[in-house]
């Protein structure tokens, strides 16, 4: 059977209030039925997996009907990226008027761990992208009147903010290239601290030896939480001075 090229489905045929839905409409339908298929894919198959022409074929469509929704994969990422952005919005919800700013902070970081973490493949993918979009657009937001909120100027507010996005999803993505490791070289880096490290010599390791119990204990969500809050810690600092 042929490859559906036109990128249709029956259930556009009617917009939401019965009218026939506007080209745009019809276009922003078919791009999120495509970006919905992208996860999945990425969920099943990884990073690696989720390519135009993989995508393709999850949806039944003919590849060149795919780049007629997104010109080139580049474009499909950056959707993925909003994607994320608009779940941990939903997340966030509404952040009341007398909100701590660290609180606010504290909530957002809780809503990008969760989606992230939630959805590997995409983060491996889409991290370190800036989309420029509506949903990434209230995520800067958000986070620069939290952190304005703290007293801060403009220069260091700013500083702040991209300290604490780039430092959050760096981490999102370590723990993301984590899980995609095979299981058994996961066990394996998993257990390097008792493996090795509480091994070592402790004349030469005294240091090591003694913190290697606690080395191994030490989780990625602690981590990431305690990086967290060292921005808090720095951002009320600064904004003493």
């Amino acid at each position: 059977m042929a490859k559906n090229t036109a990128a249709t489905d029956p259930a556009e045929s009617t917009a939401t209030d019965g009218r026939q839905p506007t080209r745009r409409e019809l276009r922003n339908r078919r791009q999120g039925a495509a970006v919905d298929a992208a996860f999945r894919l990425a969920g099943q198959e990884g990073a690696a997996g989720l390519t135009m022409r993989r995508l393709a074929q999850a949806l039944d469509l003919d590849v060149t009907a795919l780049y007629r929704l997104f010109r080139d994969k580049d474009e499909l990422l950056l959707a993925l990226c909003e994607r994320t952005i608009e779940l941990a919005l939903d997340e966030i919800g509404e952040i009341p008027d007398a909100e701590p700013w660290q609180d606010t902070v504290r909530r957002i970081a809780e809503a990008t761990w969760q989606v992230q973490t939630r959805f590997p493949g995409i983060t491996a993918l889409t991290f370190a992208r800036t989309t420029g979009g509506p949903a990434e657009r209230r995520m800067v937001e958000l986070l620069l009147a939290a952190f304005t909120r703290s007293g801060l100027d403009p220069a260091r507010a700013a500083l702040f903010y991209r300290t604490f996005v780039d430092t959050a999803l760096g981490l999102c993505a370590h723990a993301a290239a984590l899980s995609a490791l095979n299981p058994e070289i996961r066990a394996k880096d998993d257990t390097t601290w008792s493996r090795v490290y509480a091994r070592l010599p402790e004349a030469d390791y005294p240091e090591t030896r003694a913190h290697a119990d606690a080395l191994t204990a030490v989780g990625q969500k602690a981590v990431y939480d305690t990086a967290v809050e060292a921005i808090l810690v720095a951002t009320a600092q600064a904004a003493a001075i």
